[in-house]
């Protein structure tokens, strides 16, 4: 029993092949973690890291160790999460990768009133700009966008996203109005870049049994949702925004038009994710039902989708 804390050492630092990455995430020092893990070899008789090039790697031994520690560790974990969850208090720190479109969209705006709601919790927010390994990170609960893949990880569709084309009021005076998708041809397209690094300059539309693919193009590339909407605002050109986006802009500014209203257009579904186990906690509890509430809009705004249309799969994009 008295290894317990050092085999919790030893399983995070296998998990992230680093000393130093886990003594971050586990708030030591490398020198406490580098000890902590010799003194459970001295106890064991047998070498369980190696130290290499790029961090630490398992032994043969090592690995046999650690495949059952990972399970000890992770019943341990859920026993703690079980046990909080029947105190049912919202307190402590809760760790959370949000990615950067529905965070500033919907979230970081409203998370002053979750705050509020919750006094004695601590929220610590890493924005991110795809998903990730929410147990090798050390987060909580994440919101990411697109179709998790099969995993041990819960995920809730909490919202399905639609793309709005849309183009400031001063460039449409100057190039006009396309009235159908082929028509983006003639413009000067706004194209969003993914965190893989492949620009989106294919655009789908859909109305009725009608399927268009345009490909687009135009003087700017940009990763930043956030800039691309300024820069659509700024009249630069056409841009496909996520209805998330698009809508407020289109309700609360004239200067921002929709085009191609009869069209619809698919975009990646918002998940929120977190840890089989992790359900139980009352943080991660009321995290999620306070975005869930964040998205649920039963008005879905000018960008629509067709009903009964089979939905796209869009694979979860990947930091």
């Amino acid at each position: 029993m008295e290894n317990l804390r050092s085999i919790g050492i030893f399983v995070r630092a296998a998990e992230l092949r680093s000393f130093a990455a886990a003594a971050a995430v586990l708030g030591l020092t490398p020198s406490a973690v580098s000890k902590a893990i010799g003194t459970l070899e001295r106890s064991l008789g047998a070498r369980l890291l190696v130290r290499t090039a790029r961090g630490v790697s398992l032994t043969e031994d090592g690995a046999r160790f650690h495949a059952r520690c990972r399970t000890i560790v992770a019943e341990l974990r859920a026993a703690e999460r079980e046990l909080a969850s029947t105190r049912g208090a919202v307190r402590g720190r809760l760790r959370v990768a949000l990615h950067d479109s529905p965070a500033n969209s919907h979230i970081l705006p409203n998370l002053p009133t979750f705050l509020g709601h919750h006094p004695e919790i601590h929220v610590d927010v890493t924005i991110v700009a795809g998903a990730m390994s929410l147990e090798a990170k050390n987060f909580d609960v994440a919101v990411f966008l697109g179709d998790p893949p099969d995993s041990n990880l819960v995920a809730h569709r909490i919202a399905e996203r639609r793309f709005c084309t849309v183009a400031a009021r001063s460039y449409l005076e100057r190039r006009g109005r396309p009235l159908v998708p082929s028509e983006l041809t003639g413009h000067n397209c706004l194209v969003h870049v993914l965190p893989n690094g492949r620009a989106q300059e294919s655009w789908s539309y859909r109305k009725g049994d009608q399927q268009f693919e345009v490909r687009v193009r135009g003087n700017l590339s940009i990763n930043a949702g956030s800039w691309m909407r300024e820069m659509a605002l700024a009249g630069l050109g056409v841009a496909r925004l996520p209805s998330n986006n698009a809508t407020p802009l289109l309700a609360a500014r004239g200067d921002l038009e929709l085009l191609l209203a009869d069209w619809s257009s698919e975009a990646p579904p918002v998940h929120l994710m977190y840890a089989r186990g992790r359900g139980a906690s009352p943080n991660v509890r009321a995290f999620r039902d306070f975005v869930t509430a964040l998205f649920r809009d039963p008005d879905p705004g000018p960008c629509f989708l067709d009903p009964g249309k089979p939905r796209a799969r869009w694979p979860m994009w990947r930091a």
